[in-house]
C-alpha cells in the first residue's frame, strides 16, 4: 500500500479503529482494573516517553557505582579477615560499621544515578517539545515565507532531538544545491525547463544516489528529513522536498501535487504540464502517464477510465499546511501500526499546528484520544473523545460507524476510572498494613 492509501483518519473513521479497538475494548473488560498512568503534558501537546539514551556524564556515575560497589565487597573481606586475625571477638563492630558505611555509599552512588537518569529524561522531553514549539512557529508564518527544510528537519526532532541537525541539513543542501548549479548553463537564460528537470533529476538520483525506499516503505526513517538525507532513501514526500529544496536554490521552483495514491512535484512554469515521480527516480510524466498510474493502482478495468482535473496547474500556491499534513499523517500511521501510541500521540501534536482546515483538527483529536486509551491514560482520553464527539455531532460521520467506535472506548474508559475509584477507596478504608520491625 502506498504512502497515503490510508489517510482515512482525515475524513472517515479510520481502519484500524475498527481492526484494534473492539478486540482491545473486549480484552478490557475481562482484565483487572489498572491505573491511569501519569500526563507528562496536555493531549495536544505530548512528549514521546522514550527510555533516554545515557549520557556520559550517567554513564560515568554508574560506573562509580559499580567501583564503590568492588570497594565495598574487597572492605568486607578484609574485615572478615582482621577479626579472624584479631581473635578477641572485637571484630564484629567493625565488620558491622564498614558494612553499614559500604550501604550509605551505595545508595547515594544509586541516588545519583537515579538523578542523573531524571535529568537525561527532562532533558529529552524538553529537546522533543521544542522540536514541536518550532514548527508551531514556523507554521505561524505567511504561506510564502515558510521555510520547508527547517519545518521538516523540527518534525524530525521528534526522534533525534537535536537542533544542531536542522543547521547540518541547510548547509547540506545548500552544498549540494551549489554543486547541481555547476551542471548548467551559467546563463540562466539558456536553462530550459525540461532540460534543467532532466539535469536535477540525474544529479539527484544518479550522481547522489538518492532512492524511494521500496523494501521498508513504513519505516519512520523514511519520513524524517535528516534520516533521508544520510541514507539517501526515502518516501515520495520526503524525497520531493529535497529535489523541490535543490530546484529552488537553482532557479526552478516547483510546487506538490497532492494525488490521491502518490505524492508528486510540478514546476511553476507558464505552459509546462508535468509532474516529477521522485519516487521513481525523478521520471518525468504527463498527465496522461498519471492517469494510467492511478488506474493501475486503482484495479481499474479496461472500460473504466481516471480523469485528473488540469485546473491544479493554474494553482502555483505552495499550500505548506496540506503538505505537512500528509507528511505527518504517513508517520502518525506508520506509529499506530506499529504499536508505538506515545509517538504517535507526538504526531498528533505536531498536526495541531498545521491543520488547512477544522475537520482535519477534529479528527486529529479523535486520533489523540484513540492514542490516549490505548495507553491506559483513560482520564484524558475521556476528556478527548467526549469533546470529539461534541464538535462532530452536527459534522461529517454523525452517527456512523467512527461514533459508534468513539463511544464504546469512552465507556470502556469510564469503567476502568471507575474500577480504580473503587479499589482505591477500598484501599483507604481498609489502610495500608503496618510493617513489623524485625528488631
Amino acid at each position: 500500500m502506498r504512502e497515503d492509501a490510508r489517510l482515512a483518519p482525515l475524513c472517515a473513521a479510520p481502519e484500524y479503529v475498527r481492526v484494534q479497538f473492539e478486540p482491545l475494548i473486549s480484552s478490557i473488560e475481562r482484565s483487572p482494573p489498572l491505573s491511569p498512568s501519569p500526563s507528562w503534558s496536555s493531549p495536544h501537546c505530548v512528549a514521546s516517553q522514550r527510555t533516554p539514551t545515557p549520557s556520559h556524564h550517567s554513564t560515568k556515575t554508574a560506573t562509580t557505582s559499580m567501583s564503590a560497589a568492588a570497594a565495598g565487597s574487597e572492605a568486607g573481606q578484609a574485615g572478615e579477615t582482621e577479626t579472624v586475625g584479631d581473635g578477641a571477638g572485637g571484630g564484629d563492630g567493625r565488620d558491622l560499621d564498614r558494612e553499614r558505611q559500604v550501604a550509605r555509599d551505595n545508595n547515594t552512588v544509586t541516588d545519583e544515578v537515579v538523578l542523573d537518569e531524571l535529568d537525561d529524561l527532562f532533558a529529552l522531553l524538553a529537546a522533543q517539545r521544542r522540536g514541536e514549539m518550532l514548527f508551531a512557529e514556523e507554521l505561524g508564518k505567511p504561506d510564502d515565507e515558510i521555510n520547508f527544510l527547517r519545518a521538516a528537519m523540527y518534525i524530525a526532532m521528534h526522534r533525534r532531538p537535536d537542533l544542531q541537525r536542522v543547521e547540518d541539513a541547510e548547509m547540506e543542501i545548500a552544498e549540494l544545491a551549489a554543486d547541481l548549479e555547476k551542471t548548467l548553463p551559467p546563463n540562466p537564460a539558456d536553462r530550459f525547463p525540461l532540460r534543467t528537470l532532466k539535469a536535477i533529476g540525474r544529479y539527484m538520483f544518479e550522481e547522489l544516489g538518492f532512492q524511494g525506499n521500496q523494501e521498508e516503505f513504513y519505516d519512520p526513517r523514511n519520513s524524517c528529513l535528516d534520516e533521508v538525507l544520510a541514507r539517501r532513501k526515502g518516501i515520495p514526500i520526503t524525497l520531493s522536498l529535497v529535489y523541490m529544496e535543490l530546484a529552488r536554490r537553482v532557479g526552478m521552483p516547483m510546487v506538490g501535487v497532492n494525488l490521491p495514491a502518490h505524492f508528486m512535484i510540478r514546476p511553476v512554469v507558464d505552459e509546462m504540464e508535468v509532474l516529477v515521480d521522485c519516487f521513481r527516480g525523478g521520471e518525468i510524466l504527463f498527465v496522461e502517464d498519471v492517469e494510467e498510474m492511478l488506474k493501475k493502482h486503482y484495479t481499474m478495468g479496461d472500460g473504466e477510465t481516471v480523469t485528473i482535473d488540469r485546473s491544479f496547474f493554474q494553482d502555483e500556491d505552495v499550500k505548506p499546511r496540506a503538505f505537512f499534513t500528509r507528511m505527518l499523517t504517513n508517520l502518525k500511521q506508520i506509529y499506530f501500526n506499529r504499536d508505538e501510541y506515545a509517538s504517535a500521540l507526538q504526531i498528533i501534536g505536531y498536526q495541531s499546528h498545521c491543520a488547512p482546515d477544522a475537520n482535519v483538527l477534529l479528527y486529529n483529536r479523535r486520533d489523540g484520544g484513540i492514542c490516549l486509551f490505548l495507553m491506559q491514560r483513560y482520564e484524558e482520553a475521556v476528556e478527548e473523545l467526549t469533546g470529539y464527539l461534541k464538535d462532530s455531532a452536527e459534522g461529517p460521520g454523525a452517527g456512523g460507524a467512527d461514533r459508534q467506535q468513539v463511544v464504546q472506548m469512552v465507556t470502556a474508559a469510564q469503567d476502568q476510572l471507575a474500577r480504580a475509584a473503587a479499589r482505591n477507596s477500598v484501599e483507604r478504608a481498609v489502610g495500608a498494613p503496618e510493617e513489623v520491625d524485625d528488631e
